[in-house]
C-alpha cells in the first residue's frame, strides 16, 4: 500500500514563494517534493531502530543543488526542511499516516492498553537476569500461541475426512503439551482432550460428523476454550491486541522525534576535513573507517558544513517541539 497524501498545506505568501524558488532551483515540483517526503516517512516505518537513510531526491536535483553558489545552498536546505516540517506536522498528513500504517502494518488504535509483546518481555527479563520471569513469560507465550492456533483451526475441522482425522489426531496429541498445563486441573483437562482425539479416530470410521464434533471439542478443551463463541471472541481480541501493539510501536511523533535525534547524532560526527582520493575512477575516503560510513554521513559530508548546519538547525528545533 502506498502512502497517499493530497497536497502540501497552504503556506503564507512569503513562505510559499520561498519554497517555490527553492524547489525550482532543484528542478523539483511541489508534487515531487511531497512524494519524496511521504516516501521517506513510509520507508522509515520499516526500520525504526536503524539510523535514518539518506533521502533520495533524484540525480537531476542533486546536480542542480551542487550547481548552486555555495552561499545559496544553506538557504535552500533550510527552506526545504521547514517545508517538510509543515507538511509532516499537518493534520492531513497525520491522517494519511494512520491510513498507511493500518493498511501496511495492521496498526490500528483501538484505545487498548496493550501489554508488552511477549518476546520483548522475555528479552527484558533475560537482560535483567530474572530467569524465573523468563520461564514464566516463555510458558505464557507458548500457551497463548497454542490457544491462538486452536482458535484459527476450528472452522477447518468441518472439512476433515477420515484420513485427515487419522493423521492429524496423532499430531495433535503430541502438540497438546504446548498448551503448557500447570495445575492438576489443567493437566487432567489436557489428558482428557488427548483421549477424546482417540475417540474421534474411532468415530470417523462410522460417523464422520460425530468425529468432527469430538475433535473440535477436544481441541477447545486442551486450550481452555469453553465454546466456539468464546473462541471467536478470543480471536477478535487477539487481532485487536496485535493491531494496538503495532499502532503503539509506530506512533508517529515519538518515532519522528527519535529519527530526528538520530539524524542530529550522525550530523554531529561528520568530519568535513576528511581527505578523499581517486581509486578505480571514483572518489573514496582515504580512511577505510570513513569509507564504511553510512550513506547519510556521506551525503552530509558532500552537503558541506553550511548545508549540514542548516539541516541540523531545523532538525534540532523540530525535535525539541515534539
Amino acid at each position: 500500500m502506498r502512502f497517499r497524501f493530497l497536497a502540501l498545506p497552504v503556506l503564507c505568501a512569503a513562505g510559499a514563494l520561498a519554497l517555490q524558488d527553492s524547489l525550482a532551483s532543484l528542478q523539483l515540483t511541489r508534487e515531487t517534493f511531497e512524494r519524496i517526503v511521504t516516501g521517506y516517512v513510509q520507508n522509515a516505518t520499516h526500520g525504526l531502530d536503524r539510523e535514518p537513510n539518506a533521502p533520495s531526491i533524484g540525480r537531476n536535483a542533486v546536480q542542480a543543488f551542487y550547481a548552486l553558489p555555495e552561499g545559496s545552498r544553506a538557504a535552500v536546505v533550510k527552506e526545504l526542511g521547514l517545508a517538510a516540517k509543515t507538511l509532516v506536522m499537518s493534520p492531513a498528513f497525520a491522517s494519511a499516516y494512520e491510513s498507511y500504517i493500518k493498511g501496511s502494518h495492521r496498526a490500528v488504535n483501538h484505545g487498548l492498553k496493550a501489554a508488552a509483546d511477549p518476546a520483548e518481555a522475555i528479552n527484558a527479563a533475560a537482560k535483567a537476569g530474572n530467569f524465573d520471569a523468563v520461564e514464566a513469560a516463555s510458558n505464557k507465550m507458548m500457551r497463548d500461541n497454542y490457544r491462538k492456533g486452536v482458535q484459527q483451526r476450528l472452522a477447518s475441522i468441518a472439512g476433515y475426512d477420515k484420513a485427515t482425522i487419522d493423521i492429524m489426531a496423532d499430531t495433535d496429541v503430541s502438540m497438546m503439551d504446548m498448551a503448557m498445563p500447570a495445575t492438576a486441573a489443567e493437566k487432567a483437562r489436557v489428558a482428557k482432550a488427548k483421549a477424546m482425539l482417540g475417540e474421534a479416530k474411532k468415530q470417523a470410521a462410522s460417523d464422520l460428523g460425530r468425529a468432527r464434533a469430538t475433535y473440535k471439542t477436544a481441541l477447545m478443551m486442551s486450550a481452555g476454550i469453553e465454546s466456539e463463541a468464546q473462541a471467536a471472541a478470543g480471536e477478535d481480541a487477539d487481532k485487536k491486541l496485535e493491531e494496538q501493539r503495532n499502532y503503539d510501536r509506530l506512533l508517529f511523533k515519538p518515532n519522528l522525534k527519535k529519527k530526528l535525534q538520530q539524524f542530529v547524532a550522525v550530523a554531529k560526527t561528520v568530519d568535513f576535513a576528511a581527505p578523499t582520493q581517486m581509486k578505480n575512477g571514483r572518489k573514496v575516503f582515504v580512511s577505510p573507517a570513513n569509507e564504511r560510513r553510512s550513506e547519510l554521513w556521506k551525503m552530509l559530508y558532500r552537503l558541506g558544513p553550511s548545508g549540514t548546519n542548516a539541516a541540523l538547525s531545523v532538525a534540532q528545533a523540530w525535535a525539541s517541539e515534539l
